[in-house]
């Protein structure tokens, strides 16, 4: 894995993603809001379409998303500390340190480096909203008053043929599953002992196995919106905007 975390390649995409998040968080167009913006948050069975889902909720309400790469990537590197102190005013970085405190405090989580510094830059994330973060554990770390924690999953059979047609070997593509599903929860359960499928853990569980990962995004905005009334003024300030 260390080959990844070094890559040129993934380093500018992190980079790219960062700006973007952090030209978007600074931006104060139009009226003020309700209050800030929250943060999506994806956890996802693979082969449901969980990840798909994620970017569309992102383009259609502008907000950034960031996958498991991106944060296992920041996170390794230990590059937040860099990014929350170039770009965030002291207020912020002590409610981050706060909050990264009293969670690696509450849930008992390994003071191992690595996860020190995914806690941290999940947490600056949802400090500032507009985001979509897929996987990580982000749903047990963020507040759930600053966040919408969202599991897609599917049956077994609808996930293989998912897989399949990207032109994977149905043997392949069992294996691939059940290999990605056993990681993903021994994730959670070492590092959060919880368990991954536990559907408490979650506002918002979808099945994508009888609807259109559209539909899934519908219901992802739709609950947001609900939840969080400043995330439906900005789409209503963006599709009505005021005549200067």
């Amino acid at each position: 894995m260390g080959n990844l975390f070094e890559s040129p390649a993934i380093a500018q995409m992190v980079e790219k993603q960062w700006k973007k998040w952090l030209l978007l968080t600074q931006q104060r167009p139009g009226p003020p809001t309700l209050g800030p913006f929250p943060t999506v948050t994806v956890s996802r069975e693979r082969g449901s379409g969980g990840g798909i889902v994620a970017r569309q909720v992102a383009d259609r309400l502008q907000f950034v998303v960031f996958d498991s790469e991106i944060v296992d990537h920041v996170a390794r590197a230990a590059a937040v500390d860099r990014i929350v102190v170039a770009h965030m005013d002291e207020r912020s970085q002590k409610s981050i340190k706060e909050w990264t405190e009293r969670v690696m405090h509450r849930r008992q989580i390994s003071d191992q480096s690595y996860m020190a510094h995914l806690t941290k830059t999940i947490l600056t994330m949802g400090e500032k909203g507009h985001a979509v973060i897929i996987g990580r554990g982000a749903h047990l770390l963020l507040p759930t008053e600053r966040c919408l924690r969202v599991r897609i999953v599917a049956p077994l059979p609808v996930r293989i043929d998912r897989l399949c047609s990207t032109g994977m070997a149905r043997a392949e593509a069992e294996s691939v599953i059940a290999e990605t599903d056993r990681q993903r929860a021994r994730f959670v359960e070492e590092h959060f002992h919880e368990s991954d499928s536990n559907p408490l853990l979650f506002d918002l569980v979808i099945n994508t196995g009888e609807i259109t990962l559209e539909t899934a995004s519908d219901l992802i905005i739709r609950t947001l919106e609900a939840r969080f009334p400043q995330v439906l003024q900005a789409r209503h300030a963006r599709e009505h905007p005021s005549p200067e």
